[in-house]
């Protein structure tokens, strides 16, 4: 059994244990392994070694071989660079030149600087120049001469060939048409155009600022975007994935610029900026090695504009720390580095350090002291202080210390100048001194053209104004009496027989245009051969001016401007030593007070005034007035100031009195206002055939045939003197004729002046020719017209100077005598 169980084993498949590549040998092992993997077999080995053979035994065939095998390395590097280039690429990295940031894988960098390149400007420290854009419109362009008549040609041409021009000018306006169409069309795309601009711009704008950074980026993040770049150019390549790789890119750029808006490198601070290069010439002078770093000795912020900046330097023991080393590294740091640094040196501790911070900018000076804001009429403290003044002193206001200002009204400062502008309270100020004129009994006159300063101080006893612009013979006489006043105090004084005066004060209000009304008045009465210039100003004014402070009679004077030649060429400016100004202009302060006083800062508020004297003391104060309530209206404000101004004044007259002692005779007598000639023609009487029945000093109706009157024709309240000007029949005062039916009597002037001397009136002919000269402010009555001139009725004319108040000898002297004190 043994035996058949041997013979079978010896007749299995199992094949025989192999040799082991010791047993073979090497060549047997790549004998057996060339036969099993290369394509051929054994033969394919062969052939290749016959090859070998061959090539070795032929020196043609070494050459070739070598060629062959250096084209092969140069493919195989060719392949390993772009197989590197591909990585590289793909790995985030620069494919070509240096690295421009210290970015590391995973980690964002920043720019680094080549001191090669430009320089850098931080943001901020250039200023730029603005453009310069003029506001001037420019002209527009009007048509020539030569154009404007061929177009008068072409409108007006009536030819053989108009057809053809009109047909021609037809096209060229529907060419114009349609060229306008289309530009209008244009512009609309243009806006369109804009408008999708404006959308799209910002997304590309962030793009590009994200792209701009790509350098800085870290390399896994450039290489993860080429490979999605990459596989999105593959995804639009392929038809099959078209779709979806669209919708995935506007995802991704979605999120790509909102991730790049949030994590965007920050741009380089001012110390990267700024501190490699100073560090270069900071080193040099303070003698320290080319290898030390400049963090360890500079240490500059991040931004150098901010309020608490600071550079800190570090300073080696050989800084011996004179002045004049200190200035060079203070220069250094200010000529290389915006802005304006200080230092502070420390030289004791472990490290000697010079500390930079920003110049502080410079204090601002203290705020002037100011007047108080108001100062309050019926305050008490106002009304203590006028108890305590003297006979010649006036309470002016609080200066910018508040302290009571009291100026004297005697000697130098005997008259004071006032110039206020609109809204400076001139008004006010003009009121207040009338209160301290009144406790001290003094008698006003007040000559203001406007008549508004003084309106409180009507009816007042002992105050006497003039303010109708239509009688300024009514001003030369108060002038012309003020300055006799004057005259006959001063030979009492001289006489000593009497030595002591009330005071007169004199307001002059307006005066620049006072000066106006009285140089038109002199114009058209002087006589030939008289002087150009109004001699009022020189015998009255200039006259007060210098002998009344003798005598206790002063002058208020408003002016607008001190000019000589609207004064007559008397210069007034040296007799007001004292002047009061406010709400004032530059140009204005030069021209009164001239260049060499220094002018206080301009302050347009009502009762803010500075005074000024000769010898250049200046005081600002605020000058008291009635309060306003702020719920009332600027009017009603008013009304109730002047209802207790009027109150006051009558109050103070009554506690101190008065006495007209020292005026001799009483001041002329004020003319009643007439109403304009306009106003006059509108109130006449109506009658069927309209308002102007006859016209007024004219043809009446007896003068024109008529016996009688027209039914109607005289209201109820016509007056006497209207119906001697209506020449009405039975209605004529005393100076009409008796005989209704007889014609009025014309006479000249010459013959009016002299019937009226007959019957006791002092007027000489040429005044009644200034009068009519002047017809229009003077309400002079109309004449007839003769045929040897102009004519008028004695009715007429003794009308019309008794209502101006002129009056008849034997009365005049009956009233004088009732005045003579």
């Amino acid at each position: 059994m043994h035996s058949m169980t041997a013979a079978l084993a010896a007749h299995t498949l199992t094949p025989a244990d192999q040799p082991t590549p010791a047993e073979t040998g090497w060549f047997a092992t790549l004998w057996n392994w060339s036969v099993d993997h290369v394509p051929g077999g054994g033969i394919t080995v062969l052939a290749a070694l016959g090859v070998l053979g061959f090539i070795a035994s032929n020196p043609k065939g070494r050459t070739a071989l070598l060629e062959a095998s250096k084209g092969l390395w140069s493919v195989l590097v060719t392949l390993s660079k772009a197989i590197w280039s591909v990585l590289r690429f793909y790995g985030g990295y620069e494919t070509r030149g240096e690295a421009r940031s210290d970015a590391g894988f995973l980690r964002a960098g920043t720019r680094l600087i080549h001191t090669g390149g430009p320089a850098p400007v931080a943001l901020g420290s250039v200023a730029f120049a603005p453009p310069r854009v003029s506001l001037v419109k420019p002209r527009r362009r009007r048509p020539s001469a030569r154009a404007r008549r061929a177009a008068d040609w072409l409108i007006g041409y009536q030819g053989r060939a108009a057809k053809a021009l009109h047909v021609a000018v037809q096209v060229a306006l529907a060419v114009q048409w349609v060229v306008a169409r289309a530009f209008r069309i244009a512009r609309a795309v243009g806006r369109a155009v804009r408008a999708v601009y404006g959308a799209v711009a910002p997304v590309v704008t962030a793009v590009a600022l994200v792209l701009r950074m790509w350098h800085r980026w870290p390399y896994a993040v450039r290489g993860l975007a080429r490979l999605a770049l990459t596989a999105a150019a593959v995804g639009l390549f392929v038809p099959a994935w078209r779709t979806r790789t669209s919708v995935l890119l506007v995802v991704a750029l979605v999120v790509v610029v909102a991730v790049a808006q949030r994590w965007k490198p920050k741009a380089p601070g001012d110390d990267v900026v700024y501190g490699p290069r100073i560090w270069t010439l900071l080193r040099e002078d303070l003698g320290l090695p080319e290898d030390e770093i400049r963090e360890h000795w500079l240490q500059l912020p991040a931004k150098l504009s901010e309020e608490g900046a600071r550079i800190v330097l570090r300073l080696p023991w050989t800084f011996r720390g004179s002045q004049g080393e200190k200035d060079t590294v203070t220069a250094l740091i200010n000529s290389r580095i915006p802005g304006e640094w200080v230092g502070r040196y420390q030289f004791t501790g472990d490290h000697a350090t010079a500390l930079y911070t920003h110049k502080p900018p410079p204090k601002p000076p203290a705020p002037e002291p100011e007047p108080p804001a108001a100062v309050n009429i019926w305050d008490p403290k106002v009304q203590e202080i006028l108890a305590t003044l003297g006979p010649d002193e006036f309470y002016l206001g609080q200066d910018t210390f508040d302290r009571p200002i009291i100026q004297k009204m005697s000697d130098e400062q005997a008259h004071w100048a006032l110039s206020v502008g609109s809204g400076g309270g001139k008004s006010a100020f003009l009121q207040w001194l009338a209160i301290q004129m009144l406790m001290k009994g003094g008698t006003i006159i007040g000559i203001d053209p406007k008549m508004v300063s003084l309106t409180p101080l009507i009816g007042i006893t002992g105050i006497h104004l003039y303010g109708n612009p239509q009688a300024p013979q009514d001003m030369r006489a108060t002038l012309e009496w003020v300055v006799q006043v004057v005259n006959a105090r001063n030979y009492e004084k001289k006489h000593k027989t009497r030595t002591e005066f009330l005071p007169l004060y004199v307001f002059l209000e307006e005066c620049n245009q006072l000066a106006d009304i009285l140089k038109e008045e002199y114009t058209s009465t002087k006589e030939s051969g008289a002087p150009a210039g109004d001699p009022i100003w020189r015998d009255a004014v200039a006259s007060t001016l210098r002998l009344g402070r003798e005598v206790n009679v002063h002058i208020i004077a408003v002016f607008q401007d001190f000019k000589d030649t609207q004064f007559g060429g008397v210069s007034l400016v040296p007799l007001f030593p004292f002047k009061i100004l406010g709400s004032y202009r530059e140009q204005q302060w030069k021209r009164i007070m001239g260049a060499s006083f220094p002018m206080p800062p301009i302050q347009k508020k009502a009762g803010r005034m500075v005074l000024v004297t000769d010898t250049g003391d200046v005081t600002r104060i605020q000058t008291p007035y009635a309060p306003w309530n702020p719920d009332l209206t600027k009017d009603e404000n008013q009304k109730e100031a002047y209802r207790l101004l009027t109150a006051y004044y009558k109050q103070l007259r009554d506690e101190h009195g008065y006495s007209a002692d020292g005026l001799y005779v009483a001041p002329p007598a004020a003319s009643p206002e007439v109403a304009p000639a306009l106003l006059r023609r509108l109130s006449r009487d109506t009658a069927p055939q309209g308002p102007n029945v006859g016209s007024e000093g004219g043809m009446s109706d007896e003068t024109a045939g008529h016996a009688v009157t027209h039914q109607g024709g005289v209201t109820a309240d016509v007056t006497g003197l209207r119906d001697r000007l209506r020449l009405i029949p039975g209605q004529a005062a005393g100076g009409a004729h008796e005989d209704a039916l007889a014609a009025p009597v014309l006479l000249n002037i010459a013959e009016i002046a002299r019937e009226m001397k007959a019957r006791g009136y002092d007027i000489e002919a040429g005044l009644i020719r200034q009068h009519k000269r002047r017809k229009d402010s003077t309400g002079f009555p109309e004449g007839v017209e003769t045929a040897d001139g102009e004519k008028y009725t004695l009715g007429q004319l003794v009308a019309f100077y008794e209502k101006r108040g002129l009056a008849k000898r034997e009365e005049e002297q009956e009233a004088m005598e009732g005045d003579v004190i």
